[in-house]
């Protein structure tokens, strides 16, 4: 059954092996000592002096993946936060993020969000239909900060 919970440093282990360098949140070049300050910073749920919220997700008592809420100026008045998520590789195509999305979802709605944004690379097919799938609609295709093509979605709840 999949589950949530903030990450502690009990996961450090597991990130170091199975995420750094491989993931959206851990980049390359995370030392240990790196990585259980940058946990316990995202446990403050502030980031850039702005809410940011990271979840770990939990399938039979395994650490499959995260998602992230994220505040930025303005987002406030408008109820809006930014979503991430990220399912490891080895966990992808079971359906985990359908129902993580999902997940999310209530909890957004419990911290009182009325608006999801999000974003998705144009090439990355898996996660342009995932939204898709979970009701987001694409309100512009754009460039990122790295000059990468990506969709921005929004989602009512």
């Amino acid at each position: 059954m999949l589950s949530y919970r903030n990450l502690s440093n009990a996961d450090y282990g597991f990130i170091l092996q199975n995420w750094v360098g491989h993931s959206v949140v851990f980049r390359d070049g995370l030392c240990k000592d790196t990585l259980l300050s940058t946990l316990q910073v995202m446990n403050t749920k502030k980031y850039n002096g702005n809410y940011y919220e990271i979840f770990g997700l939990i399938n039979d008592d395994t650490l499959v993946g995260t998602f992230s809420f994220y505040q930025r100026e303005g987002d406030a008045q408008e109820n809006a936060v930014y979503f991430g998520i990220e399912i490891d590789n080895a966990n992808r195509g079971r359906g985990l993020a359908t129902a993580a999305v999902q997940m999310a979802f209530e909890l957004a709605k419990e911290k009182g969000f009325s608006k999801i944004f999000s974003q998705a690379a144009v090439g990355n097919i898996a996660s342009v239909k995932l939204h898709e799938k979970c009701g987001f609609e694409i309100i512009e295709k754009t460039a990122n900060s790295k000059g990468n093509e990506v969709y921005n979605f929004v989602r009512y709840l």
